[in-house]
């Protein structure tokens, strides 16, 4: 059987917690990524001159070709995996916590990430933080007895919030501090013994996080 083939940007970006998942089950691939040009233009072409011929129905970044799967969003993707490796609900609890929670990291995310590319960083910027400790709260407050976000299994849910969480503690380290459950749960990811060795690794890259147009992660350092 081929192997399977993950096409992203040269980023982290949505890709990495798929990234993630594949290095936690043991997965090999092949990590396709797609150069974006330097300013002021930043040239997609790498990309855009190819997308129309490679049989998705939906072409986009981040995709995922595994045998006669072809598929597009980074969800979609994840679940994929999950299903084939044990990090999907079985439980409808655990099943409805999962859809629930897809939600909530999606609006998550993207706070953090358009705060990183919408102008006016620098106001923007301060704005965020100020509001990052109710939203972390809400997290901690949930995790008060759970071991992970499903419940007592790890789920492809995870590796999506304890990414944007790194990502945030990137720019701001001491912003968990205060959120004893959330601090612990992302150290205790983080901590997984083939996630610790992959961010150990030559294959991990901790940036550029963002894509070459953002005011913040968008630098290889």
């Amino acid at each position: 059987m081929a192997t399977p083939v993950l096409g992203y940007w040269d980023i982290r970006g949505l890709a990495e917690p798929i990234r993630l998942m594949l290095v936690y089950c043991g997965q090999e691939y092949e990590d396709k990524r797609y150069i974006c040009g330097d300013a002021p233009d930043y040239d997609r072409s790498s990309w855009s001159n190819v997308k129309s011929s490679m049989d998705l129905d939906f072409p986009n970044l981040p995709y995922f070709i595994d045998g006669e799967t072809r598929i597009t969003e980074s969800f979609a993707i994840m679940k994929h995996i999950a299903r084939k490796n044990n990090l999907f609900p079985m439980a409808d609890v655990e099943h409805d916590r999962c859809n629930m929670l897809e939600g909530v990291v999606s609006d998550f995310r993207r706070d953090f990430t358009m705060m990183c590319y919408r102008p006016g960083y620098e106001t923007n910027k301060v704005n965020y933080f100020k509001d990052l400790p109710l939203k972390l709260q809400k997290f901690d407050n949930y995790l008060a007895d759970k071991k992970w976000l499903a419940g007592e299994n790890l789920m492809y849910i995870d590796f999506a919030l304890c990414e944007i969480l790194d990502h945030i503690r990137l720019m701001s380290p001491d912003c968990l501090n205060k959120h004893e459950k959330v601090s612990a749960y992302v150290e205790k990811f983080f901590k997984l013994e083939k996630i610790a060795a992959y961010r150990s690794s030559s294959d991990f890259r901790k940036f550029p996080i963002n894509n070459k147009m953002a005011h913040w992660g968008g630098k290889a350092e």
